[in-house]
């Protein structure tokens, strides 16, 4: 399995993602359901989300961690990644009938267009994870 730092520095950096977006999800249950409900999806998407949401991105933490799974763990970043990217990208662009709420942590207080931002550099992030342990 090849170590570059580069894909432990990655490694890192979305493990801390995912773990903090996880755990702040599970530690406001209730302000997360709140957040969703007021989503742009149907209510019942936001039921289900409540769950699979904080769930997934506890396993990705355990797929990335595991140094077998850990190509799997960048592959799901990426994916989860750019679909929370597009997601926040229809709030920039003002693609939704209702604007969705940017609940939830540290990114409540960025705004739209830099959570986008920081989304982008992290999906980009997920990329070159993804690119570096395929070589």
């Amino acid at each position: 399995m090849n170590l570059h730092p580069f894909i432990i520095i990655i490694t890192g950096v979305l493990v801390l993602l995912w773990a903090y977006a996880a755990l702040s999800k599970l530690f406001n249950l209730h302000q997360f359901h709140q957040a969703l409900m007021t989503q742009v999806f149907p209510r019942w998407v936001g039921k289900i989300l409540l769950y699979v949401l904080p769930l997934s991105e506890l396993i990705l933490v355990g797929l990335l961690i595991i140094p077998q799974t850990r190509l799997i763990g960048m592959y799901s970043s990426l994916f989860m990644m750019g679909a929370f990217t597009l997601y926040v990208g229809g709030a920039v662009f003002k693609i939704y009938d209702q604007y969705p709420c940017a609940c939830g942590g540290l990114f409540a207080k960025l705004g739209w267009y830099n959570h986008f931002k920081v989304n982008v550099v992290l999906t980009l992030i997920a990329l070159a994870g993804v690119i570096l342990m395929e070589m």
